[in-house]
């Protein structure tokens, strides 16, 4: 995942740090500045490891030499090894609480994403599962790498990508073909055009006026196998991309999943993630 901006990686490491410790770890005076050690970042339980290359890259920055043990993405037991650390105790000790809190939050996005992806895996269908923009503010960058390392699909990064909601929708009063072509005007053709639809027999108006994706927000499986039945009966269904969100969860994802969407989106997975992780540095 090196691809993604290490430069803005590094900002927020470092303001992560600031936001720790303000002006001095106070607690750390009492330990003589030149004072080292060697420390362990140790698994409390069992998932999918994640955020590694920031945890490189946080105690680079601190000057403390670190040995990753792990790949992000590997799975991890009770008890493993995830790296090993060596230097100033105070540096270690500045950017424990910050590396600890990113890997655990972002192993259990990758890990609750692994569980949706093993669920749609062993369905036998080819659906991708995919995030949304529901994610803390200041972190988006960490929750989305840490769903794409869990094997699911990013989705938009911000509002520079074309969504176009029921609220834009209530703007047009439901016209769903003017919304469209006044989109049609403005857009890149770099760009593809995604609209939520609200009623089933809005699939064919989306699709018959350019959009590229139609999203069925809060529909139920019985309405999603009706909107896709419907392109079918009129040769559209290639033609889009389909995508079905609102409230899907590893329990109930499975009834969506017989339809054959192309994606299945979900909040769960950065907002609420269902796999639990827990980590601990520890001195040697």
């Amino acid at each position: 995942m090196s691809y993604y901006n290490r430069f803005i990686i590094r900002r927020k490491l470092k303001e992560f740090i600031e936001e720790d410790c303000s002006y001095a770890d106070v607690s750390s005076s009492i330990i003589p500045y030149r004072a080292e050690t060697t420390a362990k970042v140790i698994a409390k339980s069992s998932g999918y490891i994640s955020g590694l290359e920031e945890l490189k890259i946080l105690f680079d920055l601190l000057n403390v030499t670190i040995v990753i043990k792990k790949q992000d993405g590997e799975p991890f037991n009770k008890g493993d090894i995830i790296a090993e650390l060596k230097g100033k105790v105070k540096d270690i000790l500045l950017g424990e609480r910050v590396g600890l809190n990113l890997i655990t939050h972002m192993s259990a996005i990758t890990s609750t994403t692994r569980k949706f992806v093993e669920i749609i895996k062993n369905s036998g269908k080819s659906v991708k599962i995919a995030c949304t923009r529901k994610t803390i503010p200041g972190i988006r960058i960490f929750q989305k790498k840490a769903v794409e390392i869990g094997g699911g699909d990013t989705h938009r990064f911000s509002l520079d990508d074309f969504l176009l909601k029921d609220t834009h929708l209530r703007f047009y009063k439901g016209d769903v073909e003017q919304l469209l072509r006044n989109v049609k005007k403005i857009a890149s053709f770099t760009k593809k055009i995604e609209i939520e639809i609200e009623k089933v027999e809005d699939v064919l108006i989306a699709a018959r006026n350019g959009a590229d994706i139609i999203m069925m927000d809060n529909f139920n499986p019985d309405q999603v196998e009706d909107a896709i039945n419907l392109l079918k009966q009129n040769n559209l269904r290639d033609q889009v991309i389909i995508e079905v969100s609102g409230g899907i969860n590893p329990e109930n994802i499975v009834d969506y999943l017989l339809s054959e969407p192309d994606v299945i989106s979900s909040g769960q997975l950065t907002q609420f993630p269902s796999e639990q992780v827990d980590f601990s540095l520890r001195f040697d």
